[in-house]
């Protein structure tokens, strides 16, 4: 039996802002009429809208037994 492990890097939509980069906010008295909206970078992928996500990965190779 064989083990190997590898760490596995991909880019993927920031899920914070949806893939945007923006972030924006209504202030709590104009949340029916949206007409003051405040947009801010979103602090996660710092306005880009992606983010590079590591995923581990094990792979496991053992013999094939017929039973």
């Amino acid at each position: 039996m064989k083990t190997n492990r590898y760490l596995h890097p991909t880019v993927e939509l920031c899920r914070n802002c949806e893939g945007s980069g923006q972030l924006i906010k209504f202030p709590p008295w104009d949340i029916l009429h949206q007409t003051d909206a405040i947009t801010e970078t979103c602090p996660i992928c710092e306005g880009s809208g992606r983010v590079v996500v590591s995923k581990k990965i094990e792979v496991t190779v053992e013999p094939f037994k017929i039973k």
